[in-house]
């Protein structure tokens, strides 16, 4: 197949996202009408303004899926400069135009407002996915390799920490981790840069008296029912009280002033008591689903930068889905994050669908893997041959240490035939492809192969067979 020709979409990962979108409608105005009609005397005063910014974000993701995402190169660099600055003058601009609900996130202009913060995760991917997939082997070292990408996204989650959202800042560090691991980065340096952020994501909650006091209701929220434990204890409440199947679409207590920002962040908490662990465990599916679809798309992909593109995409979005959800469920501290498709929030909404767009247009551009490495990677291996592949494995693992994660990444300058003839493939999974010659991997089948032993019947006994002995036998028997 001719690379250059655009190929259909995944259909699979476009009607979900479609479907999510369409899903979260619903809920925003089952979760907001009482609350919009009370303050706003509109019943769908938040449904209608949600429903413009998703017919806005679903144009930018058809626009981005038709859009060759390997052109992106030559802005990521701009990209990360616009946003830096945006990041920079919200902490400049005056409160009144930069603050809301305590927090100077937006940059509001009129009825239209920007969440900078949003920008970033995207700027991030882009960024990131190029600087590191034009490293190469530069990457393993600490010098052309981490410091460089610490000091950049030091500054990037600084700007964002200091708004301050601490949850977007928790949300740009894994995606660039995720980014920066699949690239082959030294384990060693993944295991330094964890252990440093680390510790100042814990000096950022000790240093902030409200993130402390969050950690504490987190371990007992009954303890603080009407400080920082109102929310958490009334999402349990509405999570309880639905049961398997919930008590139906709408009639939901808790979004009657009872659950705070139950159409935003707390979205979730509406969705398992309206329908239930059913319903609830429906969506956690959905974007289980769309993490396989994503890494598949990110194995399949020969362009590093494409791959390296769909995986932070798909991080961004599962990562922000998964915090939203233990937050609601309290397996986490609370800390304010919507729920990727679902919350409202228009850049929010937004950003996220021109990112599931970037990932379709991966899907459309990206050249693939051809159609026999597909099906030797997804062949099922004999009992013969499963120990050897597994032992081969293992033996790739410990010397994982430093190795690119993808196929593209780790492709050298030889032609393609020339690498099937002189390589064969031990283990394949996102985080790589090892290889060892023809031979080695000949005796390591070989090893195993059994024995052949000769049998009774084909050993001579004075000058005849066994079995010619045993007919002989049985004709005399007749005879008889």
């Amino acid at each position: 197949m001719n690379d250059r020709v655009p190929r259909k979409p995944d259909g699979m990962l476009l009607a979900l996202v479609v479907g999510l979108v369409a899903f979260g409608l619903v809920m925003v105005y089952s979760s907001s009408f009482y609350v919009a009609y009370a303050e706003y005397d509109s019943s769908v005063y938040w449904v209608l303004r949600q429903t413009m910014w998703a017919i806005a974000g679903v144009v930018a993701m058809f626009i981005t899926m038709q859009f060759d995402y390997r052109k992106l190169r030559r802005f990521s660099l701009p990209l990360m400069a616009l946003t830096l600055f945006l990041l920079l003058l919200v902490l400049l601009l005056p409160e009144h135009i930069t603050k809301v609900n305590g927090a100077s996130r937006w940059i509001n202009i009129g009825p239209i407002g920007m969440q900078p913060s949003e920008i970033a995760k995207f700027a991030a991917i882009i960024y990131f996915a190029d600087w590191l997939s034009r490293r190469g082997s530069k990457i393993r070292q600490f010098v052309t390799g981490l410091l460089p990408f610490g000091i950049m996204l030091g500054l990037l989650a600084g700007l964002v920490l200091l708004q301050p959202n601490m949850s977007t800042t928790i949300v740009i560090v894994v995606i660039s981790a995720a980014i920066l691991f699949t690239s082959g980065a030294s384990l060693t340096h993944l295991g330094i840069a964890a252990s440093i952020t680390t510790l100042v994501g814990w000096m950022a909650i000790q240093s902030a008296g409200y993130r402390a006091l969050r950690v504490l209701v987190w371990q007992d929220p009954f303890s603080y029912p009407r400080d920082g434990g109102y929310q958490p204890i009334h999402a349990l409440y509405a999570l309880g009280s639905g049961g398997w199947t919930g008590v139906g679409l709408g009639q939901s207590r808790q979004k009657f002033f009872w659950l705070p920002f139950a159409h935003t962040d707390a979205i979730y908490a509406v969705i398992g008591e309206e329908l239930g662990i059913i319903g609830a465990g429906l969506v956690l599916a959905a974007f289980i689903v769309l993490a396989v679809r994503g890494f598949r798309i990110a194995s399949r992909s020969l362009d590093p930068f494409g791959a390296l593109i769909a995986v932070g995409v798909t991080t961004w979005l599962v990562v922000q889905a998964l915090i939203n959800i233990a937050v609601v469920t309290t397996v986490i501290p609370f800390t304010g994050i919507t729920l990727p498709f679902i919350s409202y929030g228009g850049s929010s909404l937004m950003m996220t669908m021109i990112a599931a767009g970037l990932l379709l247009s991966v899907t459309r551009y990206a050249p693939l893997k051809r159609a026999e490495e597909q099906t030797n990677e997804l062949s099922i291996p004999t009992i013969g041959q499963l120990r050897p592949r597994v032992v081969a494995a293992a033996d790739a693992v410990r010397r994982w240490h430093g190795r690119p994660r993808v196929p593209s990444l780790g492709r050298s300058q030889r032609s393609e035939e020339a690498q099937r003839a002189s390589s064969f493939a031990i283990g394949n999974s996102l985080g790589g492809t090892w290889r060892k010659s023809a031979d080695e991997s000949k005796r390591l089948i070989a090893w195993r192969k059994p024995k052949q032993r000769k049998t009774l019947v084909s050993q001579p006994i004075n000058g005849s067979t066994a079995r010619e002995r045993i007919e002989q036998r049985r004709r005399n028997q007749r005879q008889r």
